[in-house]
């Protein structure tokens, strides 16, 4: 498996493990903007997961300063696995990668926001020695 910086080329791809992710289709022409933009954001790092040259998985985490924390926090805002290479390390190794880039970062801690349903999601975030600890409230708006 070879981890490397997410590229443009990759947006296609991506997008797909999105919709795998959410579980539905995305509007592309929206995903292809917000993922352009945010591959020169700095305070964004994508990665991707590749295996035998294909994408395998994709990391996005997220660096903010945040006042209640004085200090910067990373947060993975996308963590999602082929599900055809699902159980084979591929999270794992994604999840480390996350790791050190909020250690490089300074960041003190590293979080997650998941989706309720997701309950295999919560049980990796365990292994991986994370607590759940916050509600996340949400309030739809269109």
């Amino acid at each position: 498996m070879e981890i490397k910086a997410a590229r443009w080329e990759d947006c296609g791809q991506v997008a797909a493990l999105i919709e795998q992710l959410e579980e539905m289709p995305i509007d592309k022409a929206r995903f292809e903007a917000v993922y352009r933009a945010n591959l020169s954001n700095p305070q964004i790092d994508y990665r991707t997961a590749w295996i035998n040259g294909v994408l395998a998985g994709f990391l996005s985490v997220h660096i903010q300063n945040l006042l209640h924390h004085t200090s910067a926090i990373a947060e993975i805002e996308e963590l999602v696995v082929d599900v055809r290479y699902r159980g084979q390390g591929v999270g794992k190794c994604l999840f480390d990668q996350a790791k050190k880039i909020a250690a490089q970062a300074g960041c003190p801690q590293l979080e997650c926001a998941c989706n309720q349903r997701r309950t295999a999601s919560h049980e990796f975030y365990k292994r991986q020695g994370m607590a759940c600890r916050h509600y996340k409230f949400t309030l739809p708006l269109k």
